[in-house]
């Protein structure tokens, strides 16, 4: 989807400049693509250190380029004059509301819009499908899982801070983006509670009840339904006496945390995927980014996985919060907690392309403008 809207708004562009209608030109962030140049040449460092040649990190890292410039496209064409910010904030909104509509006659078991929802999704194994967390898959996005609960956290976290500046969004999409949330993973059911703390105001209070009541029903009466074991399981293991753990985190502690090998905390192997999907497509078989980032090149890389994280979040802090440290802080809390469990930093999911494209919205760092037109005397 974002490569289609991405070459539509490049060609829209080209349009534009053709007929002499963007008079304020082409909006170009230079050091942000210096920065994911940067990215792109120090992953090949550990390819010549090791003498490996998988180019998975890569291309991973050229299609968050791509998918960047593509962003620049999007933002020119729709977002980049004053109130570039607000048009964005609105549509998010819409999307929001779009999102949990068509969720919630999914899970209502509306067959056409099911189809239509797992149309979306990018092609994943066949076990997903029919299986308890095929709710999962009932959204308007090719991303799925981790990475997209990861997105909808971060959402969240973006747009109670902004609400918490502006004091613009309706406590209802609030709402709704909790209930999005769930859907998407149990990640944003521990960790969203984080942003309401943080950015918590006295009007959410009934939102807040609202979805903890909506939590305990569905885990108290369907405790039996396959969505809501899994979705709800930290909550329903609550209930139960068995304290707020799940599945997953256990999965994650007995068999995807280890420690690595001196030589990989200083190089790394030179290796991220293995091919082999029947035993695990990562090389060491660990979900952990940090674990992931360590193998692949060492601490160094991890490091520097880690301050081009910084710079976008930072970007994003001072373009839409006056440089805010609470959220920069509180961002990386979050995105940290995450990288112990999967790929977050620098990782070009849905996440990271979106902090990416929130970067654009305002005048900070080296910018270049292409092709403004010449104001008439």
């Amino acid at each position: 989807m974002s490569l289609i809207a991405g070459l539509i708004a490049l060609a829209v562009l080209a349009y534009r400049l053709v007929k002499k209608r963007q008079t304020n030109g082409i909006i170009v962030p230079l050091d942000s693509l210096a920065v994911l140049c940067g990215l792109i040449l120090f992953s090949v460092i550990p390819l010549l250190v090791n003498g490996t040649r998988d180019l998975s990190v890569i291309m991973m890292y050229v299609k968050g380029f791509v998918l960047f410039v593509l962003g620049i496209g999007i933002y020119n064409v729709f977002y980049a004059d004053a109130h570039g910010q607000q048009r964005m904030v609105r549509d998010l909104q819409i999307g929001v509301v779009t999102q949990f509509v068509l969720g919630l006659l999914a899970l209502f078991g509306v067959s056409f819009i099911i189809d239509f929802l797992l149309a979306t999704n990018a092609l994943l194994p066949a076990r997903f499908y029919g299986s308890e967390q095929e709710y999962r898959l009932y959204n308007v996005t090719s991303a799925a899982f981790f990475q997209l609960s990861l997105f909808y956290l971060m959402l969240f976290h973006f747009l109670l801070a902004y609400n918490a500046k502006h004091n613009r969004i309706p406590s209802l999409i609030i709402f709704f983006m909790l209930c999005i949330g769930l859907i998407s993973g149990r990640t944003f059911l521990l960790l969203s509670a984080v942003s309401i703390l943080l950015y918590f105001k006295v009007r959410y209070i009934p939102v807040v009840i609202s979805f903890a009541v909506l939590l305990l029903l569905l885990a108290y009466f369907l405790p039996g339904n396959k969505y809501v074991a899994h979705a709800l399981e930290p909550v329903i293991n609550v209930l139960h006496g068995a304290g707020f753990v799940s599945s997953s985190t256990d999965t994650l502690v007995e068999k995807h945390l280890f420690m690595p090998t001196l030589k990989q905390f200083i190089s790394g192997d030179g290796l991220y995927m293995t091919g082999q999907t029947e035993v695990g497509r990562y090389y060491g078989h660990t979900d952990s980014g940090f674990l992931r980032q360590i193998l692949y090149g060492g601490v160094t890389y991890a490091l520097v996985c880690f301050l081009v994280t910084f710079y976008f979040v930072r970007k994003v802090a001072i373009n839409w919060f006056d440089g805010s440290w609470k959220f920069m802080l509180s961002a990386f809390v979050i995105l940290a907690a995450c990288n112990v469990k999967a790929d977050t930093f620098a990782f070009p999911g849905i996440m990271f392309v979106m902090l990416m494209f929130f970067s654009l919205f305002g005048s900070h760092g080296k910018q270049l403008v292409l092709f403004k037109q010449k104001e008439a005397k």
